[in-house]
């Protein structure tokens, strides 16, 4: 048997790995459409910050799941984990210039969106499952 904390960790390792496979496929598209279309600087930056909340999101819904416990924090560490990794690997690629608000920001906007998707999964209800069997007719 798992102990709760085991469970919880495991589950925020599987957020932040469908998060992290997410952003790659994401990413993919990306780099697909900046090649076919033409796509401005502005725009592409718009679309990798939304891609990376909607990959907090998505690591946040599947570390939870639907009627889960501790959505929020859960959720919210997702999102903080997901955002640090991110930040540690772009500095150790060599993209060491950023500003630390904006760092910051980012940081807080991935956990706080972490946090209310956890929060938004936990407090709904599982679907009630079908019964596979025949009914007997009366």
């Amino acid at each position: 048997m798992k102990s709760a904390r085991t469970q919880a960790l495991g589950a925020i390792l599987r957020g932040i790995l469908a998060a992290a496979a997410a952003t790659l496929a994401g990413m993919l598209a990306l780099a697909a459409a900046v090649i076919w279309l033409d796509v401005s600087d502005g725009v592409l930056t718009a679309l990798n910050q939304a891609l990376k909340l909607l990959s907090v999101a998505l690591g946040a819904r599947l570390a939870v799941g639907v009627g889960g416990e501790r959505g929020f924090v859960t959720g919210a560490a997702v999102g903080l984990i997901y955002m640090i990794a991110g930040y540690a690997l772009y500095w150790q690629l060599g993209g060491a210039v950023f500003s630390f608000a904006a760092m910051l920001v980012e940081m807080l906007l991935g956990g706080g969106i972490g946090a209310a998707t956890g929060a938004l999964c936990a407090n709904l209800r599982p679907r009630a499952r079908r019964k596979t069997g025949m009914k007997a007719k009366v």
